[in-house]
């Protein structure tokens, strides 16, 4: 059954009888954006409304499936159930294709969205360290660049990355991060970064600890904190 065929039909012998989408639907107990939707050739109704929709105009269910009006005597028995079943099998071929794109489109979002997590994971590091020590350092004579070897006391995971996050200019304050809270490979792991500081940087602090990892002495030199 044609559906824009369908749609024009109704919606031409609704007008004829001087009724609002908004009427006909309270007689079907549907909204009018529905009697839109089929008079726009978007859907058909559901199986149970056909009967209710040729009463509320004037029509035949016959007349109804076949979108036009039906001369006297009508059609046999054989055209009124091979029309019904155009009808029923039109309905059906687009519930089916109702939930296919629904189950296509809720695959595509759930892929999207697990493409997206994954990455997110793997290479930006989501979880933050608190379980970072320093293993070994060393400075610039300058003193404004200073690598540094980190470790973690946890018995899973690894660094991914590292970042100030300090809005002193006289303290460095690290953030280390790992994927999956540390439940990640060695891929991508780092353990050693070069950290540049102000010249009026005086102290260089991870995150999770209190106190300074190292600090920069009277004579200008990154020791360890005594």
């Amino acid at each position: 059954m044609d559906t824009q065929k369908f749609g024009a039909f109704i919606a031409a012998v609704r007008k004829e009888q001087k009724m609002t989408q908004a009427e006909l639907g309270e007689k079907l107990r549907v909204t009018d954006k529905a009697v839109s939707r089929w008079e726009r050739g978007l859907g058909f109704p559901d199986i149970n409304t056909l009967e209710p929709l040729a009463d509320a105009l004037g029509l035949t269910v016959l007349e109804l499936m076949r979108s036009e009006r039906l001369p006297e005597p009508a059609l046999p028995v054989e055209k009124a159930a091979e029309a019904l079943s155009s009808a029923l099998t039109a309905a059906e071929q687009q519930r089916k294709q109702l939930i296919k794109t629904l189950l296509r489109n809720l695959i595509l979002s759930f892929v999207g969205i697990l493409v997206v997590l994954v990455g997110w994971f793997t290479l930006t590091g989501l979880m933050t360290r608190k379980d970072v020590f320093l293993v070994d350092y060393a400075a610039l004579p300058s003193g404004t660049v200073i690598t540094i070897r980190a470790g973690v006391a946890g018995p899973m995971g690894y660094i991914r990355r590292c970042a100030d996050i300090s809005d002193d200019p006289t303290e460095a304050r690290l953030r280390f991060y790992s994927a999956f809270g540390g439940l990640n490979s060695r891929m991508g792991a780092k353990n050693v970064f070069l950290i540049p500081v102000d010249e009026e940087c005086s102290a260089i602090c991870f995150e999770g600890r209190d106190d300074p990892v190292l600090i920069r002495d009277s004579s200008g030199k990154w020791v360890l904190p005594t």
